[in-house]
């Protein structure tokens, strides 16, 4: 699997394609052949394939052999026409094209004289007999036509099998997915076939700049055996295609409203009988396409505006006098234009650019007071170039340029007020179930990516059936540039909820972290690089066997000052082993090809994120930038107990001593890390995923089919942290102290490794009903089960680690992604005889993800950890309002009680105006039920919230109002 003898084959295709890329093209491939009458072939026929809205078009001539071979097309409609002298002239329309769709069909002339012609319909098959990928599509129109709290894109790509689509309520536009139990982070998006990633974090957080939906003409979402041209992602990779100009001008004007009046009030606000937010949410923009020389050049150019207050209700039960409603601000600029131009027959060319800017002057959460909030101003932008080149009858070659960047600040909103004087500010004060005073955040993102990436196709059609041969190569230069002012105001960690009064020692902190001596800044550089071959083996009529192999290499320089595992420090990991087979089938099982059994095998490595860096970069052996925590190894046993505290820093109460901080570790200097120490591993490699399938799908009309699959992955050699300097405590209560192995350092010593796996089995159905006679619907259901010994494979802390034993096998218990059921529904329907009336929705049902139950009063193995101390088997309750009885299986995330109900509906007007104008006036009504959904409680026995339910997701009933006007 892991076979450097490999190396030497992947070399050679990167030297047939001379700069390939990636084929996350976000485009099509036609292919096919001319006959005649009696299907005898026919060379030397001059094929055209035209855009039918924008007039641009692919020229070729058939082969010897009558093969004909388009790759790289933009999505969309076709009309193909062929002539031959002798022949009438071959006109075929409505010839849809479906971004990483490979459509083949059969050209046959009859004979006549060329001014004759016929002309041929059919509608596109919904199956693909030639292709082993699992995922599925979203249409504009069901971008149009199915209702979005956020309008963000991948909510859409919830609806498809697989996926659990998480709306985040850190940061606007950071919607990410889940797919088939894998972590965020492993997902790979992309658009118009250019990398969209997020350098730091990857997929976690979705897309690097978000893509707004008025300008996306379909997503396609790649879950499972993608080929060999699709990497840097185990999980799936996400395929987006924006709109592009045509010959006459389109566009649209929309603008989509809520406001509190439409509102209904959050379910603990009317609890505590608070008053409702005045939240809203104003979206309103447009879009303009059209000719800037018919048929040769266009453009298309997207405006948005949001203008957005979200509703927080704060609900502290401890601490009743602390609840209160109120709400987060978030003002978004997105604009994007794109141009296409047709150089000749042969050649065309296009640009787009997108920029996106969302800042949130306050950003709240459920457990904060509101002197706690932080705020945050994001601006992205991705732009790419391409240029695709029809080299004869069969070969197309794609060179596509591309650059992302982002620029993000998390920070307290005093750091700005105060010049960035983060140590000047008042300590967070972090109580046992909330948080107060001021925020300890005020972090900088710089990171930019470029990107090279070239494919070249071939179609044979003549050696033992047809193949159609790709070959790539890409080329990524990626860099951050991280500042950190995080935590110079300290944090004091509080064993209560009480309010401070001095006189009083129970309500002393027990705790102090500190960045010290300043600031932190770093940069890092790397270069991803990548190739691949793939043959999509065509033989007979019925089977085709994808045949493909992948190489990826990360080379990131790390300079391992002061690690005792690199005798020189100019040495860093360097994974040179990354080959990847990608094999698979799928086999008509009727002559109509209407149905298809597929399966396959692939091995799919993860491309780590910069974030994992992070730590081992700046928290060495010695360090301008660390966070020392007081009492080092222990939480001070006085305030617990009803004493006062005896740590220097702790006497005083929750006020930072300054004085004495500056004293320990005077500022502007290089010192020793007093604080947790980060290693990196010689022996650190990729993580990798081992996908086995096999499937149905079957065309039932000629716009319904059903697919099943079964799924089975593997995640092995997933990133956790081991620590090389454990200790025992010397109770097993929480306040004892630890005394480390190694006296030399003074607390933690953590190692990155390879120590996570998990499994994860599914069963994913779909049917998918496209739209025709007024309407259309998609039902996909996912049955699943995963297990492993970690929570996500995210860099996670070995928690269950007691000297130098891992004890793996006691960390094993359901995943952090593993939701056994996840259901949704969604369908449009045109009312007849209405004059234009037209109703949607949505159903959403999933299980909710495990979490653990704990005691966190007590230290039983002595290990240092009280996050592992895990109660046992057994029915547990919460006490007093809005509590729950869970029946726990023990161990590791193994509580869960809830589940998500939500639907979603729209209704209203579509008006059909003259020259194919539309005028849009609906309804929307999200949660329409208005169903309460609960975030999990917490499961720490020693909170006054234990099993006890304190937050919501997802909104309360409310009602928007759309306009939407296109032409």
């Amino acid at each position: 699997m892991r076979n450097l003898k490999a190396i030497g084959l992947t070399v050679m295709c990167l030297a047939l394609s001379a700069m390939s890329a990636r084929a996350q093209q976000g485009t099509s491939d036609l292919r096919g052949r001319v006959i005649d009458a009696q299907e005898g072939v026919l060379p030397g026929v001059t094929i055209v394939v035209r855009n039918q809205d924008s007039g641009l078009y692919r020229e070729t001539v058939s082969g010897a052999d009558g093969s004909f071979f388009f790759s790289a097309m933009t999505p969309g409609m076709y009309e193909i026409s062929a002539e031959l002298s002798g022949f009438k002239k071959y006109q075929r329309r409505d010839v849809r094209l479906e971004v990483g769709k490979t459509v083949s069909t059969d050209v046959q002339l009859e004979v006549g004289g060329v001014t004759e012609s016929v002309t041929v319909s059919a509608e596109s098959p919904l199956v693909d007999t030639t292709s082993k990928e699992i995922g599925g599509y979203v249409t504009a129109q069901e971008l149009t036509d199915v209702p979005s709290f956020s309008r963000n894109f991948t909510a859409y790509l919830g609806l498809l099998p697989g996926v659990v689509a998480t709306v985040s309520t850190d940061s606007f536009g950071a919607d990410d997915i889940n797919v088939n139990g894998q972590a965020a982070a492993n997902v790979n998006y992309t658009f118009d076939g250019s990398n969209n990633n997020d350098t730091a974090n990857g997929g976690a957080g979705g897309a690097q700049a978000r893509i707004p939906v008025e300008s996306v003409q379909e997503f396609q979402l790649l879950t499972g055996q993608f080929d060999a041209e699709f990497g840097n992602a185990s999980g799936a990779v996400v395929n987006a295609v924006s709109k592009s100009g045509t010959n006459t001008f389109h566009g649209s004007a929309f603008g989509f409203f809520q406001d509190h009046r439409l509102t209904a009030r959050n379910y603990f606000a009317r609890r505590e009988n608070l008053p409702k937010p005045e939240t809203r949410q104003q979206q309103w923009g447009g879009t303009l396409g059209g000719p800037i020389v018919r048929n040769k050049a266009h453009f298309f150019f997207s405006l948005e505006r949001i203008l957005f207050d979200n509703g927080i209700t704060i609900n502290v039960p401890p601490r009743p006098e602390l609840n209160r409603t109120d709400f987060e601000k978030t003002r978004v600029w997105n604009t994007l234009l794109r141009v296409d131009h047709q150089l000749s027959a042969a050649h065309t060319w296009g640009v787009r650019w997108l920029r996106d800017t969302s800042p949130q002057p306050q950003q709240l959460a459920t457990t904060w007071t509101p002197s706690r909030a932080e705020s945050e101003t994001d601006t992205d932008w991705t732009v790419v170039g391409n240029l695709s080149s029809v080299l004869g009858s069969t070969k197309v070659n794609t060179l596509r340029l591309s650059a992302t960047r982002e620029d993000v600040f998390f920070v307290n909103p005093q750091f700005t007020e105060n010049g960035g004087r983060q140590e000047a500010l008042l300590p967070l004060l972090d109580y046992l179930n909330f948080d107060d005073q001021q925020s300890a955040r005020a972090n900088r993102r710089y990171d930019v990516a470029y990107a090279a990436d070239e494919t070249f196709s071939w179609f044979v059609p003549t050696r033992a059936g047809s193949h159609e041969f790709k070959f790539g190569a890409q080329y990524i230069w990626a860099s951050l540039l991280f500042q950190n002012w995080g935590n110079q105001n300290g944090t004091f960690s509080f064993s209560h909820n009480l309010p401070f009064n001095a006189a009083d020692p129970r309500t002393y902190p027990e705790r102090l972290s500190i960045r010290v001596p300043g600031p932190r800044e770093f940069t890092l550089r790397g270069h991803f690089l990548s190739g691949f071959a793939q043959d999509k083996w065509k033989i007979g009529n019925r089977l085709s066997l994808s045949l493909g192999l992948r190489y990826d290499l990360e080379v990131i320089p790390l300079r391992e000052t002061d690690n005792p595992r690199f005798p020189d420090p100019d040495t860093y990991p360097l994974d040179r082993n990354n080959v990847s087979p990608r094999l698979g089938f799928s086999y008509a099982m009727d002559s109509t090809a209407r149905s298809a059994l597929r399966g396959g095998f692939g091995l799919f490595f993860q491309r780590t994120p910069f974030t994992f860096f992070d730590e081992f970069l700046g928290n060495g052996v010695f360090s301008p930038s660390f966070t020392v925590t007081f009492p080092t190894n222990n939480p001070d046993p006085g305030p617990s107990n009803g004493r006062f505290p005896t740590d220097p820093l702790l006497v005083n109460g929750p006020t930072v001593n300054r004085q004495l901080v500056n004293a320990m570790f005077p500022p502007g200097a290089v010192q020793r890390n007093n604080g947790d120490v980060f290693f990196d591993n010689p022996a650190r490699h990729l993580p990798y995923a081992r996908q086995y399938t096999i499937g149905y799908q079957r065309q039932l009309a000629r716009d319904l089919a059903v697919s099943v699959d079964l799924i089975r992955s593997e995640q092995r050699e997933l990133y956790l942290r081991r620590n090389l300097n454990p200790g025992l405590r010397v109770s097993t209560s929480r306040t004892g102290t630890i005394q480390r192995v190694d006296r030399n350092f003074v607390t933690n010593v953590w190692e990155i490794g390879n120590y996570g796996f998990v499994n994860y089995n599914a069963l994913q159905i779909e049917v998918d009903k496209r739209f025709s006679r007024g309407f259309s619907f998609r039902t996909s259901y996912t049955f699943s089960r995963g297990r492993g010994n970690t929570d996500d494979g995210q860099n996670d802390i070995i928690s269950t680690q007691l000297l130098d034993d891992l004890n793996l096998d006691r960390g094993e218990g359901p995943i952090g992604n593993d939701r056994p059921h996840v259901l949704a529904v969604s369908g449009t329907y045109d009312v007849p005889r209405t004059g234009g009336l037209k109703i949607s929705g949505v159903v959403s049902a999933r299980s909710f993800a495990p979490f653990s139950l704990t005691d966190t009063t007590f230290d039983l193995n002595r290990n240092g950890r009280t996050d592992d101390e895990w109660l046992a088997a057994g029915t547990y309750s919460g006490q007093g309002p809005d509590s729950i009885t869970v029946d726990a299986g023990g161990g590791p995330r193994g509580g869960r009680a809830l589940h998500l109900f939500r639907l979603d509906l729209r209704m209203g007007y579509r008006l059909r105006l003259p020259r194919g104008r539309t005028l849009d006036a609906f309804v929307d009504v999200f949660n329409a039920t208005d169903r309460i959904n609960f975030n999990n409680p917490s499961g720490d026995r020693r909170s006054p919230n234990f099993l006890v339910l304190t937050s919501t997701t997802g909104p309360s009933r409310t009602a928007q109002l759309n306009v939407r006007y296109g032409f």
